[in-house]
């Protein structure tokens, strides 16, 4: 089964979040920033009976092997 979260994140363009921590609830974005921590503590209190998609958003000149 494929998570919707994770359909939304592979097509979605995230070229605004380059570099931020990024979390994603019901196919949205509704939350970000510099702290993985501080960010999904905030996705928690936004959809508190689900779990969130958290994700780093690479920067430009990444290399993902």
């Amino acid at each position: 089964m494929i998570d919707k979260n994770y359909e939304f994140f592979m097509k979605t363009d995230m070229s605004h979040y380059l570099g931020k921590w990024v979390a994603i609830c019901d196919e949205k974005i509704i939350s970000s920033g510099d702290s993985a921590k501080k960010v999904f503590e905030d996705a928690k209190k936004k959809c508190p009976n689900k779990k969130p998609l958290l994700t780093k958003i690479p920067e430009k000149d990444t290399m993902i092997f």
